[in-house]
């Protein structure tokens, strides 16, 4: 199972009720551990989710947006206007 936090893809080793044990994709040997409720994490992401964190990564974009607006690093949100809510920008 995959998860993304502050930006970047992670597997995910272990899981319990509160708290989920992440194996960084690009860094073999880094694990850290993460409150589930933290807002910087993405549990279960989709596969757009998943190219965002890859161009964040290679740093062809500056931030990494949530599926709520907000991003990381954070204060780099996009405006939207009333007719397009859902999408989500490349910044």
């Amino acid at each position: 199972m995959n998860a993304i936090y502050r930006g970047r893809r992670y597997s995910v080793a272990s899981a319990d009720s509160d708290t989920v044990t992440l194996d960084s994709v690009n860094a073999p040997g880094t694990r850290i551990h993460v409150l589930l409720d933290d807002r910087d994490l993405l549990f279960k992401p989709d596969d757009v989710d998943l190219e965002m964190a890859e161009a964040f990564e290679r740093r062809e974009i500056e931030a990494f947006e949530y599926p709520d607006g907000h991003t990381y690093p954070p204060n780099r949100e996009i405006p939207r206007s009333k007719t397009r809510k859902g999408d989500r920008g490349i910044h």
